[in-house]
């Protein structure tokens, strides 16, 4: 019960690997899906409840919530054949963020990923993605996801490089997370 919040979020490296060597779509892999989205929207709550909020749950939150997603995209995106332009902002979109995190470790000796809401909506549409694909078809779908994916990073890295301290719950450029 000690570290409960942890074990929920850990359990999403589990899930991750179940959706990355499962069939594309299948049952076994909306299982793991469900199972990943029901850990990433409990571990926060849980840990606020039992008080279990640290550092430490914050940095496996963070990675946890990119394996997950990198490998939920990886069994999607294996037989799907997406359009250049997508290929190309998908990468914008990583570098925008792995210079926001290299920008991050320089200036806090630390993983600097912030919890703002156009990152949490960035996670929200990558975890719906296989539904807005079935729904909208591969063009829109992947539009509003790196549209939406671009201005989250920017804004990141904007927060990363203003900061003068970390402050992983920074809501947005607008909102502080925690009162000055």
């Amino acid at each position: 019960m000690k570290h409960l919040a942890n074990a929920i979020t850990a359990s999403r490296f589990v899930f991750a690997a179940v959706v990355l060597l499962s069939e594309p779509l299948s049952a076994l892999f909306w299982a793991g899906y469900v199972c990943g989205g029901l850990s990433d929207l409990l571990d926060g709550p849980v840990a606020r409840r039992l008080h279990q909020q640290s550092a430490l749950g914050a940095k496996l939150d963070s990675a946890a919530d990119i394996v997950f997603i990198l490998c939920a995209c990886i069994a999607v995106f294996r037989g799907v054949a997406f359009p250049a332009w997508v290929l190309i902002g998908g990468g914008a979109v990583a570098l925008v963020r792995f210079v926001s995190y290299g920008v991050g470790y320089r200036k806090y000796r630390a993983f600097a990923a912030v919890h703002t809401w156009l990152n949490k909506a960035t996670g929200f549409l990558l975890f719906t993605f296989p539904v807005l694909f079935a729904l909208l078809g591969i063009g829109a779908a992947c539009g509003v996801i790196c549209g939406v994916a671009f201005i989250a990073a920017a804004e990141e890295l904007v927060i990363t490089i203003r900061s003068r301290e970390l402050d992983r719950d920074r809501k947005s450029l607008f909102h502080a997370g925690k009162p000055a």
